[in-house]
C-alpha cells in the first residue's frame, strides 16, 4: 500500500481542512458534550503538530532574507497563533475533566477563563492567516487542478462573494457574541443546540471568512502602497 505523503499538495490541504473541521467543531461545546470535545480537541493538537511538521521550513527560514509587510505580518500572526495554541493546550490540560483529569487542576476558574478566550482569538487569527496566506492556498489548489485558468469575470464574482462574506462574517459575530469577547468581556450570547445546529457552523465560517478577507485586503493595499507599483 502507497504510503500517504503529507507534504504532497492534497494530503496537506486535506490535512489543513481536518484541522479546521475539528477547530469548529470543538467550539460547540454545549452540542457534543464534554468527552466528546476532549477527543475532538486532543486529535486537533495531534494534526496540529502535523502541520507544523509539514511547514518545518518555513520555521527555520524565518530569520533569514529580508521582510516585507507580508512576510512580517506573516510572522507576527503565527507568533500570536502560536502562543494563543499554546495557552489553548495548557489550559485544556489544565481544567480536563475527562482524559486527563489525573493531572493537577490549579485555580480552575482562571484557567477555563483563558481556555474560552484564547478559543476566541485563535479563530480570529486564524482567519487572518488564511487570508495572508491565500496565495499559496490557491497554489496547492491549482497544482491538483481543482482551479484552472484565471479571468476578469471570475475575479469580479471573487471579489463580490468576499464583500458578501465579510458582511455577514460581521453579521455572524454579533450573533455569536464575539466581539466582546475578543475584548476579554463575557458575553450573554448562547447558542441554543435544540433550536438548530448547522447554522452555528455557518456563523463561524463567516466569521473565519471576514477576517480572512480582512487579512487579504491589508496585504493588497500593502502591496499597493509599495514605491513602485
Amino acid at each position: 500500500m502507497t504510503r500517504l505523503r503529507w507534504t504532497r499538495p492534497a494530503p496537506r490541504l486535506l490535512l489543513d481542512s481536518a484541522i479546521l473541521v475539528l477547530l469548529l467543531v470543538a467550539f460547540a461545546y454545549w452540542w457534543q458534550g464534554n468527552l466528546a470535545h476532549e477527543i475532538v480537541g486532543t486529535i486537533f493538537f495531534v494534526l496540529l503538530i502535523r502541520h507544523l511538521v509539514n511547514n518545518g521550513r518555513w520555521w527555520s527560514a524565518a530569520r533569514r532574507g529580508p521582510y516585507d509587510f507580508r512576510r512580517a505580518m506573516s510572522l507576527i500572526l503565527t507568533l500570536l497563533l502560536a502562543a494563543s495554541m499554546a495557552v489553548l493546550l495548557l489550559t485544556s490540560l489544565a481544567i480536563s475533566q475527562s482524559l486527563f483529569a489525573f493531572l493537577p487542576q490549579p485555580g480552575l476558574f482562571t484557567m477555563r477563563e483563558m481556555h474560552w478566550f484564547s478559543a476566541y482569538w485563535i479563530m480570529a487569527i486564524v482567519g487572518l492567516h488564511l487570508g495572508l496566506n491565500l496565495g499559496r492556498i490557491t497554489g496547492l489548489l491549482r497544482s491538483i487542478g481543482w482551479i484552472t485558468g484565471r479571468t476578469r469575470v471570475w475575479a469580479v464574482l471573487g471579489g463580490l462573494c468576499a464583500l458578501a462574506l465579510a458582511v455577514q462574517g460581521y453579521l455572524s459575530a454579533s450573533v455569536l457574541g464575539l466581539w466582546s469577547r475578543l475584548s476579554f468581556q463575557y458575553s450573554l450570547a448562547m447558542w441554543d443546540f435544540n433550536e438548530a445546529v448547522l447554522p452555528f457552523f455557518g456563523h463561524w465560517l463567516a466569521v473565519i471568512g471576514l477576517f480572512a478577507v480582512l487579512g487579504y485586503v491589508s496585504l493588497r493595499l500593502a502591496a499597493l502602497a509599495q514605491p513602485g507599483r
